[in-house]
């Protein structure tokens, strides 16, 4: 019996099974996007003799906001068709990338230009100079990643709380036993069912750690479903797996376990969805 999510694990390159090449991307998405960053974010030393003019925007004609002296260092935002963004006066401003040249320390740079240290919120918020397509994959990236971890975070904590209120019931009943019978009082009865939560959610806990990969391929699950019902009453379902579509029809109005799709294959559903048997 295969649950459809779990498909997700079969190997797709090589013997490389997809939730290790998933998280993989990630991590090389994260990666790139923190080089990205401080690409666009880094100190500059200003080498034009005569200083170098401030523009309004990436111009050879955009106004004049003021001037650079030589040596001066800047902290650039980013770096476009030539032209560094940088933060004059509370302005963006605009200087020419052709006289500066960066630099691997601070040097004798003034309080305006000192490096601030880096920051997930401000980067991820702070969209001044930043392209257009630069500021959308940052915030796609961020969404997806953040989907994804909360989906792992849902399939691990549900099953710690059902393991822990499952295995509390079962203790407090064998504690309200012993209370009846005279042992125990009910402090007692009440500390008993508390362990039971306990180990319960330990239970889920080590069982989630057990199946993490499976845990992985759920979350990045993209398995879709819909559901109708035909003219004999009789549910039916359409299920996405890996691009192939299954119409399931329930084999009988008096069984909400048993389905079958359009080749003949049989299917079960239960609490964790359609199994293929």
């Amino acid at each position: 019996m295969n649950i459809f999510r779990l498909q997700w694990g079969i190997c797709i390159s090589g013997n490389m099974p997809l939730h290790i090449i998933f998280t993989k991307s990630i991590l090389f998405l994260f990666m790139s996007f923190v080089l990205c960053t401080e690409t666009f974010a880094d100190y500059y030393r200003v080498t034009a003799p005569n200083g170098l003019n401030v523009r309004a925007s990436a111009s050879k004609n955009g106004e004049v906001l003021g001037k650079l002296p030589q040596n001066d260092i800047v902290n650039v935002t980013s770096i476009e068709n030539g032209w560094a963004n940088i933060n004059y006066n509370g302005w963006q401003g605009y200087v020419s990338a052709s006289y500066l040249t960066a630099v691997t320390s601070e040097g004798k740079a003034t309080s305006s230009s000192q490096k601030e240290s880096w920051n997930f919120f401000s980067w991820l918020f702070d969209s001044e100079g930043e392209s257009a397509w630069f500021t959308g994959l940052k915030w796609i990236f961020f969404l997806g990643v953040a989907i994804f971890l909360v989906k792992i975070a849902f399939l691990i904590i549900v099953p710690m709380i059902a393991y822990g209120i499952l295995l509390g019931i079962i203790f407090l009943l064998i504690g309200f036993i012993i209370k009846w019978i005279g042992w125990i009082e009910a402090d007692t009865m009440w500390f008993i069912a508390k362990c039971g939560y306990c180990l319960g959610s330990l239970w889920g806990l080590l069982n989630s750690i057990f199946h993490f990969g499976g845990i992985l391929n759920d979350a990045a699950d993209s398995g879709s479903c819909s559901s109708s019902n035909n003219g004999n009453g009789l549910k039916c379902y359409s299920v996405t797996v890996d691009g192939c579509e299954y119409m399931l029809t329930q084999d009988s109005q008096y069984s909400e376990c048993d389905y079958t799709d359009q080749f003949g294959g049989k299917w079960s559903y239960d609490s964790q969805g359609f199994h293929r048997v």
